[in-house]
């Protein structure tokens, strides 16, 4: 009897139900690669992105350091005349030097007086009284940068107190 559980137990199997097996088997060896397949291609495509978003940014320290640069023409063509000859040369270099920056993605970044205050685009650098509402912008004391749209150095401003009335003030110096 023990002879014959063995020869049960050692017999072939079922022909469908090793073909099932085997089929079984297939789709998850087809599943695991296909899943594998993917995960590659999604790899590819991050580092794609991250291989980009570092060449793009990979100039940003030589930008931030043009932008002292372009500061300095600032303060020099503030102090010369508007008839002085050289104003005119070293207007022509900035224009070119402001060129070159914008084609690597450098673009200033525009507010105007009145603004109202963002703290992702600009720095506080003192509150002053003013005609314009309070916590808005009353001035901008150096411009501001981005590099492919991220902030390398934000605007500095003066944002307003508003106005205090005058009766209010005597008020308080009487």
């Amino acid at each position: 009897m023990a002879e014959e559980k063995d020869l049960k137990n050692s017999a072939p199997e079922n022909p469908e139900d090793k073909i099932a097996k085997l089929e079984k088997d297939n789709q998850e060896y087809l599943d695991g690669w296909k899943r594998a397949k993917a995960d590659l291609i999604n790899y590819k495509k991050e580092e794609g992105a991250r291989l980009e978003n570092f060449v793009k940014f990979s100039n940003e320290l030589l930008v931030s350091d043009l932008i002292a640069v372009l500061d300095s023409f600032d303060l020099s063509l503030v102090v010369l005349s508007e008839t002085d000859p050289a104003r005119k040369g070293m207007m022509l270099i900035k224009s070119q030097l402001e060129d070159i920056l914008k084609k690597n993605g450098l673009e200033k970044i525009k507010i105007k007086q009145g603004d109202k205050f963002d703290p992702g685009l600009e720095e506080a650098m003192e509150e002053m009284n003013s005609a314009e509402p309070p916590g808005t912008i009353a001035e901008e004391i150096s411009g501001g940068y981005k590099l492919h749209n991220k902030v390398i150095r934000p605007v500095r401003v003066k944002l307003s107190k508003g106005l205090v009335q005058e009766s209010k003030q005597e008020a308080r110096d009487s």
